[in-house]
């Protein structure tokens, strides 16, 4: 008798055709969440550049807009965040702009509150 469960080998049996047809996700199908999220990663990124821009240009001496700028950035990446996370729920859609508003708007939401941690 054998104990070893795991020895066992399982058929596996592959799709038909048929089966392979109905699965088929075409790519201009993107998830909403996915766009969504990408789009408030880019406007983050931009936000988060322009006030190192400015504070560069003004030598440190930016005052609160820049500081303002940054905070606004960080809420939206943590909201563009949380809009990635939920728009892995949607079925039969492409997910490549998920995955990269996801990431994305996680590293931007690190960098920025690591920056304040850093300085506070």
């Amino acid at each position: 008798m054998n104990w070893k469960f795991w020895d066992k080998k399982k058929k596996i049996k592959l799709d038909e055709k048929q089966d392979k047809l109905a699965k088929h996700i075409p790519l201009r199908k993107y998830t909403k969440g996915g766009k969504t999220s990408s789009l408030i990663a880019s406007a983050s990124l931009i936000l988060m550049i322009l006030a190192v821009v400015i504070s560069t240009l003004m030598r440190g001496n930016a005052g609160i807009y820049v500081g303002l700028m940054m905070f606004l950035a960080l809420i939206a990446s943590a909201l563009g965040f949380g809009i990635g996370i939920k728009s892995f729920d949607e079925e039969n859609r492409f997910m490549m702009y998920t995955y990269i508003g996801t990431i994305c708007n996680a590293i931007i939401w690190i960098f920025i509150l690591g920056i304040y941690l850093i300085f506070v």
